[in-house]
């Protein structure tokens, strides 16, 4: 660890600080340019040779069916007095918007009818 750079210097404020330290930071992204990424030929070999190894659809769907059922032994699943509560609560408050819902409607085309006729 290179500790004096770390600390400020004590005759600097923390406003000069984060001035000079952003400052520095832009002249670094400035300086630096950006690298071009080419394919090299051993990448382009790789990519034929798993298309040549023959792992068609049926390796590629059995390998994804082994990975789902290994994601789901790591599910932590409600236990069934969470589960009914949450139900239950969902269940009321479907019934309660509906509720609500259905006088507003009525209220609506009552008003609707009134001013049509």
């Amino acid at each position: 660890m290179n500790l004096p750079k770390q600390l400020p210097k004590k005759n600097e404020t923390d406003e000069e600080r984060s001035g000079k330290a952003q400052k520095a930071e832009l002249s670094k992204k400035n300086s630096q340019k950006p690298l071009k990424v080419k394919k090299t030929e051993a990448s382009k070999k790789t990519a034929k040779k798993s298309e040549e190894t023959g792992l068609g659809w049926w390796e590629h769907f059995r390998q994804y069916l082994r990975e789902v059922s290994h994601e789901l032994r790591k599910v932590v699943w409600p236990s069934r007095k969470e589960t009914v509560g949450s139900t239950s609560v969902v269940l009321i408050i479907v019934i309660l918007s509906g509720i609500f819902l259905g006088i507003v409607d009525l209220i609506l085309s009552r008003l609707v009818r009134l001013i049509i006729e």
